[in-house]
């Protein structure tokens, strides 16, 4: 008899990833942890747009798909085309953001990691001084890791929020409703945790016996994890890729026992 599809747990947001949804050799539950709210900006935000239309920033920062696909929804009701902005150094998140950015005409500069560590690495970044002036397209509530470094440096930052982030009402039943299908000891359901607000609404669940494989989204999520469940099974993934996830998943089951307690993170 063949041997059970693995079990992953997609977590994101419900109208997020669908390719994730597609991945063939697992059993997909979803349960997202998150929902997104769109909010409408400020006069003074829509100052900042307009500045950034007329070149007035020495680089763009988009920390997340939401805030990219607002802020160019916004661009096409004021008919704002790519050809008639000034060349802005654009620095996305990740893949999935800078897909967003490239299909409506921008050049994007990605870092080798999707978090704000991985942005700080960028020289673009790096080389920002004093005087410098960065526009963040952001959520209310993200990290600041990347915004108070740089204000640390004397670069001005101006951030537009264009979006916010709350737990689903129905997170408990639904957890409730998937509890039955998730497998006990010694088998591992595999889970994405794609921010440390997933991390605190998935740990508020009552989880009973089933054990988890965490598919952290870097290596400040993964610590983040250890710091709360010292013998869990964590990997480490640099992008929400269907081929990050799917191989993070199969090292995990070629493995005896996936990671023992107190091993390093991988």
């Amino acid at each position: 008899m063949p041997a059970p599809l693995p079990i992953l747990i997609n977590t994101r947001p419900i109208h997020r990833g669908d390719a994730i949804r597609q991945m063939t050799g697992v059993m997909m539950v979803d349960l997202p942890l998150l929902e997104i709210r769109s909010l409408s900006i400020s006069e003074c935000e829509q100052a900042m747009m307009m500045q950034f239309c007329q070149g007035a920033y020495d680089a763009l920062v988009i920390t997340s798909v939401e805030s990219a696909r607002r802020a160019l929804d916004y661009l096409r009701s004021h008919q704002v085309n790519v050809p008639t902005l000034p060349n802005t150094p654009i620095i996305a998140v990740g893949t999935a953001t800078a897909q967003v950015m490239q299909a409506y005409g921008f050049d994007v500069i990605l870092p080798q990691t999707a978090n704000n560590e991985g942005m700080l690495t960028l020289p673009q970044i790096k080389s920002l001084t004093a005087h410098d002036r960065v526009l963040i397209w952001r959520g209310v509530g993200g990290r600041r890791l990347l915004h108070d470094t740089l204000t640390a440096k004397g670069v001005h930052i101006d951030a537009i929020e264009w979006y916010e982030r709350t737990t689903p009402s129905d997170l408990y039943d639904n957890f409730s409703a998937i509890l039955p299908t998730l497998p006990t000891t010694p088998s591992h359901a595999h889970v994405i945790i794609s921010s440390e607000m997933a991390y605190q609404a998935w740990a508020s669940l009552p989880h009973a016996e089933t054990r988890y494989h965490y598919l952290a989204l870097g290596e400040r999520l993964a610590r983040i994890i250890r710091t709360h469940e010292p013998s869990a099974a964590i990997s480490m993934i640099d992008d929400l890729s269907v081929q990050a996830i799917g191989r993070a998943i199969s090292i995990a089951q070629m493995q005896t026992q996936i990671i023992k307690p107190h091993s390093p993170i991988h």
